[in-house]
């Protein structure tokens, strides 16, 4: 049986920043090669990645079962899926001899306007879920109308790739790019996760180790910024 809300959160997801690539152009790649060539293998990788380590830290017996390994919807560590996207491209950068925190700022804008689609694709998957609200949309099933969620950390994603985007053209350090790039997706989805449902009082594993990826990364980047080079500031003998 297809999944046709995943389906489509697949067709969103990579069709997207693929049509956006026609006026964000990738340049550490010759053309005529687009972002649905990068990008099929570090996501695949990531999935994979992502599949595994929901399966070991739940049910370590399910590791080799191919039926389980493939339910995604019971569950994807999306942390350590980006580790994994992001050693595959490293990998990629450093065969073809490009700088692998150039490449990684050339697709992170496009990289994260697929994450965004993904989120936007609550509307095909189970509904876009959220605290109730007399504004917003009703999820198949439910006799309440809720805030989506999904939709709006999707719109603060997209708003974080256009920044991305704009400071990676204006020649920022890549390093401080990259950071703030994640510091956004995970405040994103640390912020977005407080107001998702979920079972029990506490907090999710997705919501903690949001909050953790936020933290240090806003910690990189804070001393990123503080031990760059300030290039052309007057000393105090001029």
């Amino acid at each position: 049986m297809i999944d046709y809300g995943l389906l489509m959160s697949m067709i969103v997801g990579f069709g997207v920043p693929t049509l956006l690539a026609n006026w964000w152009p990738l340049s550490t790649y010759d053309e005529p090669v687009g972002f649905l060539d990068v990008a099929l293998a570090p996501a695949f990788a990531g999935l994979a990645v992502g599949r595994l380590t929901t399966l070991a830290l739940d049910d370590p017996s399910s590791i080799g079962s191919v039926s389980d390994m493939l339910i995604i919807r019971s569950g994807v560590e999306f942390w350590p899926g980006v580790a994994a996207a992001v050693g595959v491209l490293v990998w990629s950068a450093v065969r073809d001899w490009v700088a692998p925190l150039v490449r990684l700022v050339d697709l992170a804008p496009l990289a994260m306007i697929g994450y965004a689609m993904y989120e936007a694709a609550c509307l095909f998957r189970d509904g876009c879920f959220g605290p109730d609200s007399s504004l917003g949309l009703r999820p198949p099933g439910l006799s309440t109308t809720m805030l989506p969620v999904g939709l709006l950390m999707a719109l603060a994603v997209v708003a974080a790739a256009i920044v991305t985007r704009r400071v990676r053209d204006r020649g920022d350090d890549p390093l401080l790019v990259l950071l703030g790039a994640g510091v956004a997706v995970a405040a994103v989805r640390t912020v977005g996760s407080v107001w998702l449902p979920h079972v029990g009082d506490g907090l999710t594993r997705q919501h903690m180790t949001s909050i953790v990826v936020t933290v240090l990364a806003g910690a990189a980047l804070a001393a990123a910024v503080a031990i760059r080079p300030r290039i052309g500031t007057p000393t105090a003998s001029q």
